[in-house]
């Protein structure tokens, strides 16, 4: 009898593959893949679920306590007693807690613009007149211990959501952060540090983390299943919440149709293996982010987006 070296291998690496495909489906978040820091190489470890999606039609009839004012589908309950901020559509400067709204105009459909860059940020429940820059500690071992930069009422579990439309420009896509109280140089740029979650309109989504401004450590992006969602209305989700064992929780959700059915198109923890910048602070070099800050930014550069509907909660985190 011949032995058929190259039949038998192929025949192998077809079982293989198959495995590896039944192990990847079963899997979950529990998942972690290496992979490289855009900065310097480093080979981080981090979890990414696998897409999930969510029907909503049928609950939203029956479950209206998970529908925020603009009817917009809730992920997470918000926190009790949790401090609630949602964009007055009416007239977005008459609320005090938005800022940097700069030349903001409302459109023929009743959504907003600001121009093809934002910065638009909105102040936690006790952020208003906080000493930006100028902090009782920059220090990211007593920010530890401490919890916030401001308040203990900062941002810091939160669901921060937008609904937006793309109407031009090259720019990559939108960003929600939260955790910082200022993107300067002072304090060594200590003041910058953030989580950032970011989607982009070439079907993709992934997280940053800012330890000191400006420098980002960057995930490799996420591919999702609905394209560069340029022509229609969608909505984004950022989630951002402390875990009890210390570690950090990222999720992108997103709605692409409008239609209140959410995916959660990726999920990352950072669980301290992340990032080299902490020690500059006086924290470790891999510092998590845990403290939150007096506001949350949505952010885009170099493209026009119309948005609506925006809002922040406090939540209770899933545990």
């Amino acid at each position: 009898m011949v032995f058929n070296a190259s039949k038998y291998f192929g025949f192998s690496f077809i079982i293989a593959i198959t495995c590896f495909s039944i192990i990847f489906i079963l899997s979950d978040s529990n998942n972690t893949f290496a992979k490289t820091d855009s900065r310097n190489n480093m080979s981080t470890l981090f979890r990414i679920s696998a897409t999930q999606d969510f029907d909503m039609s049928d609950n939203l009839q029956h479950n209206n306590t998970m529908l925020d004012v603009f009817g917009i589908r809730k992920i997470y309950e918000t926190k009790p007693d949790g401090f609630e901020w949602y964009m007055n559509m009416e007239n977005p400067k008459e609320n005090r807690r938005l800022y940097n709204y700069g030349n903001i105009k409302e459109n023929d459909d009743n959504s907003y613009s600001i121009g093809d860059r934002s910065r638009l940020s909105v102040y936690s429940e006790e952020g208003i007149g906080n000493n930006e820059g100028n902090m009782d500690t920059y220090d990211f071992s007593k920010l530890r211990e401490k919890g916030h930069w401001h308040k203990p009422t900062d941002w810091k579990n939160v669901e921060i959501t937008g609904e937006y439309h793309y109407r031009g420009g090259e720019g990559p896509g939108i960003t929600h952060f939260v955790r910082s109280e200022d993107h300067s140089s002072l304090h060594d740029g200590c003041g910058g540090s953030s989580y950032k979650n970011k989607i982009y309109f070439d079907g993709t989504s992934n997280f940053n983390k800012e330890q000191t401004h400006p420098t980002s450590w960057e995930m490799p992006h996420i591919e999702h299943n609905y394209g560069d969602l340029k022509d229609h209305w969608f909505r984004f989700k950022a989630i951002i919440y402390n875990l009890p064992n210390g570690n950090v929780n990222l999720e992108n959700w997103l709605d692409p149709n409008n239609n209140n059915n959410w995916t959660k198109i990726g999920q990352l923890t950072d669980n301290g293996e992340w990032g080299e910048d902490g020690d500059i602070c006086g924290g470790t070099p891999d510092e998590k982010i845990t403290w939150g800050s007096p506001s949350v930014t949505f952010r885009w550069d170099d493209i026009s987006i119309d948005f609506r509907n925006l809002s922040i909660r406090e939540i209770e985190p899933p545990l």
